[in-house]
């Protein structure tokens, strides 16, 4: 009985796998399980070529089949449904994220461009050759071999704005410390004239800066006094109605009475008429009396 129940369980269980639904998860199930592997072979193969750099020529295979695995589930229908956009984690398309960004920030893909990669390590080769094959003079014997891997990475470097695969820029960035610091073939002269001219420039400018100060300071001063000691001096053109005002200024106070008479008001007025009209008579007695007088002595 046991085994008639067992037997149908398991007929029942492969009908339901059969059927389309079925079907479609266990093909779902198989994408993610690959995807699965080989992002997980893409992160120990990144990890592996670190140091010294050479993430993107050394786990170019294990990126593409990564690439092929996700793209595989993402097209299949019923596989989105299942796994994508179903939670704010979203974790199958959150993790594929961050490994393609791994590859793109490191500019792999310019190590595919126009064989730029396959050139660097030509150059790169036969520069390590050529320190091999003369040991204590590489820097004059390697010297050529140097310069051309140099150049040939500063004019990639300006066509691309700096976005170069950076497996070549580890590998130069190596170089050139190799080169410079191990080697010490790079010898930069010290110019010590230029050094002196340049420290005796900046030790005269505080001088220039505070005599310029003090001699302007001076001459204000000096200007400032003549124009307070002659004020008349210091102006010639409208100098007479200057002149013509400083000395009514020095005149006295007679002279402005004299400049400005005054009018006599109405009551003086009046006072010097009544005056004139009641004396008339007494002034022309007196005026008849001197001349008599004068007539008299006269004789």
């Amino acid at each position: 009985m046991n085994m008639h129940c067992a037997s149908f369980a398991a007929g029942l269980l492969l009908l339901l796998s059969s059927t389309p639904s079925g079907l479609a998860e266990n093909i779902c199930q198989k994408y993610l399980r690959e995807l699965a592997q080989n992002q997980s072979v893409f992160v120990q193969c990144s990890t592996k070529h670190s140091v010294p750099v050479s993430l993107c020529v050394g786990c170019e295979e294990p990126f593409t089949d990564m690439h092929l695995s996700y793209m595989a589930l993402r097209n299949e229908k019923n596989c989105t449904d299942i796994y994508f956009d179903k939670d704010r984690i979203n974790i199958v398309s959150t993790t594929q994220s961050i490994l393609v960004g791994l590859w793109t920030k490191a500019y792999c893909d310019d190590c595919y461009s126009n064989n730029h990669s396959y050139v660097f390590d030509l150059k790169k080769r036969d520069f390590e050759d050529c320190l091999r094959e003369h040991k204590g003079e590489e820097c004059s014997a390697c010297l050529l071999e140097y310069l051309d891997l140099n150049g040939f990475y500063i004019s990639l470097d300006k066509k691309n704005n700096g976005k170069i695969c950076f497996d070549m820029q580890d590998a130069m960035n190596r170089t050139r410390a190799h080169w410079s610091k191990d080697l010490k073939c790079c010898h930069r002269e010290f110019d010590y004239m230029l050094f002196l001219v340049v420290c005796g420039f900046i030790a005269v400018l505080p001088i220039l800066f505070y005599g310029t100060t003090f001699f302007l300071t001076k001459h204000q001063e000096r200007n400032y006094v003549t124009i307070i000691e002659d004020p008349r001096s210091s102006n010639d053109g409208p100098s007479t109605n200057v002149n013509a005002n400083s000395s009514s200024a020095d005149l006295p106070s007679t002279s402005s009475v004299a400049t400005c008479p005054r009018v006599p008001s109405p009551k003086t007025k009046l006072q010097v008429e009544g005056f004139t009209s009641s004396d008339d008579s007494d002034l022309e007695e007196t005026a008849a009396e001197i001349t008599s007088k004068k007539h008299d002595k006269s004789e």
